[in-house]
């Protein structure tokens, strides 16, 4: 199983993954590492090392991270010199819903899902809602469906 680590600055990484599992129960091989205000890079290096160990299972790590150019991000690209790490920008709460049902798939194969899932739940909720629909309006779960 692809470990996961989910890196973010604040409480964002826990709270996704909170999130995420009261949606959909234990996320197996998933944890958060939070960045706090000041603290150093060495600490949060090794922190983000030891969370590794935890997910780790031999078949490689993902990481997600909240914004593209932050710390978490900058931090987790040192990690890419190994080839059984992966880093996605852009966390949501749909990429930790859908990575539950590709948690068998390769690493590179459930980075391309989790980041497709990601980005078709982003919306403009009236312009996508104000389509054709039952009374002239889609609901969200006709959206859903057509998705």
């Amino acid at each position: 199983m692809v470990g996961v680590l989910v890196i973010s600055h604040g409480v964002l990484a826990e709270t996704l993954i909170s999130e995420a599992q009261c949606l959909i129960g234990t996320l197996p091989k998933v944890r958060g590492v939070s960045i706090r205000p000041k603290e150093n890079q060495k600490e949060i290096s090794n922190r983000i090392q030891a969370r590794m160990a935890e997910v780790d299972q031999g078949e490689g790590i993902m990481i997600l991270t909240d914004v593209l150019g932050g710390t978490p991000t900058n931090l987790s690209l040192r990690l890419l010199k190994d080839k059984s790490v992966q880093v996605v920008t852009g966390v949501n709460v749909p990429m930790l819903l859908a990575l539950s049902s590709y948690r068998g798939r390769s690493l590179e194969e459930i980075c391309r899902l989790v980041k497709k899932a990601g980005r078709r739940s982003i919306i403009m909720v009236k312009e996508t809602l104000g389509m054709r629909g039952r009374g002239g309006r889609l609901t969200g779960s006709e959206y859903a469906r057509r998705r």
